[in-house]
């Protein structure tokens, strides 16, 4: 599973991913613990119809391509235990199962990106007959999807941000790369400075591009965030909060160049209980953002995203249970949410609109299903 070394401690328990959509703001940041009164709806829970055509099935990314029209990718797997990639088109209609080439390779896609309409790319990994796993993409024309070339000398790609169909930014979450793709081709992986793991990026523009992760320094047990940015020509760190021993940023999205989130979790070796952390840009520092912790021990956010700078979404898990956070332009504040099979995690979120967002991921009702959330503006309902 993707950010398996994360979720190590709470697998024990259940497993699982989700997707949703948020909205960002740059206010007085404070903080409000609060259930789902909160918002002016909660989460809702309704019989899944999502297909889950495997033995098990996970969703981790979604995109939207044009205001009526999104995706949903991830992968399935089979009572041998082989992995195949999947992607799902969701429109007013309902869902439906997209055509994908090569069925019979083992893959898994891990994130999309929608630069244009009728313009996506999907990466992940694939594994060709016996040899070992490499990165691996799709491309959606409008019409089709296709195998895109995939950059050599990289095993898996992890994460994704394009600005435009012919510039994008993926990540090799393990090995600590980054590489570049034009349109037609990647370029040359680059070896992201330090002894690095990668989980997110954003790009708000060409020239501006955030990765947000975990970093080690030799001789220490502990984990310290991870932030980079790219300013059009290189990469290089930035000195962001440490508020914890162990902290570890998940997830990261971009309003504009001046207002940027990140989100993961920290811990202190006096508690050994994880809690949620968000930290803001605002365009000169990052800074750490109070936030509510759940009911439950140990809190962590996966992802984030925001529709407007008054509107976003940050999700994760509570002890292995679902969890999402609002910000209001002020505050965040817990909301209530499902937890389809009794345990899920929430990594990611898109918005259409204020009253049309769609999150995906799956619920932990062994064996694993794809789930998928859309919010209308004043409930979550299963879709």
């Amino acid at each position: 599973m993707r950010r398996g070394w994360r979720l190590a401690g709470t697998l024990a328990a259940a497993a699982g991913v989700c997707l949703l959509l948020p909205g960002l703001a740059a206010a007085a940041p404070a903080v409000t613990v609060a259930g789902a009164s909160a918002l002016a709806g909660t989460w809702q829970q309704r019989p899944p119809r999502v297909p889950a055509p495997g033995h098990s099935s996970q969703l981790s990314g979604a995109g939207c391509d044009s205001a009526s029209r999104c995706w949903a990718v991830g992968e399935r797997d089979t009572a041998s235990q082989a992995t195949y990639s999947e992607i799902f088109r969701w429109t007013s209609r309902g869902w439906a199962t997209a055509a994908i080439p090569d069925p019979h390779t083992q893959s898994s896609l891990s994130a999309i990106s929608c630069p244009a309409r009728d313009h996506c790319l999907a990466v992940g990994w694939t594994k060709p007959h016996s040899k070992g796993i490499r990165a691996g993409a799709m491309r959606w024309n409008g019409t089709k999807w296709s195998v895109a070339s995939a950059p050599a000398g990289v095993g898996s790609l992890g994460a994704l941000s394009c600005t435009a169909p012919h510039d994008c930014w993926a990540l090799d979450v393990q090995d600590g790369l980054a590489v570049h793709w034009n349109g037609q081709r990647w370029g040359k992986p680059v070896r992201l400075p330090g002894t690095v793991d990668p989980n997110a990026i954003a790009c708000p523009t060409a020239t501006d591009c955030w990765v947000a992760g975990l970093y080690v320094k030799q001789n220490s047990d502990n984990l310290y965030n991870l932030i980079m940015h790219w300013n059009g020509r290189t990469w290089r760190g930035v000195r962001v909060p440490q508020p914890g021993n162990t902290n570890v940023l998940n997830a990261v999205t971009c309003i504009s160049k001046a207002d940027c989130w990140a989100a993961g979790s920290n811990d202190t070796r006096a508690s050994v209980r994880t809690r949620n952390e968000v930290l803001h840009w605002n365009g000169r520092r990052w800074s750490l953002v109070p936030t509510p912790k759940g009911p439950r021990p140990n809190n962590e956010l996966l992802g984030i995203s925001c529709f407007t700078k008054v509107r976003c979404w940050a999700v994760g898990d509570d002890s292995a249970t679902t969890e999402a956070l609002h910000w209001n332009g002020h505050h965040w504040s817990l909301a209530g949410t499902p937890d389809p099979g009794g345990a899920g995690f929430l990594f990611a979120v898109r918005c259409l609109a204020r009253t049309d967002c769609l999150t995906v991921g799956f619920s932990h009702v062994p064996p694993t299903q794809n789930l998928a959330l859309h919010w209308n503006g004043t409930k979550w309902q299963k879709i």
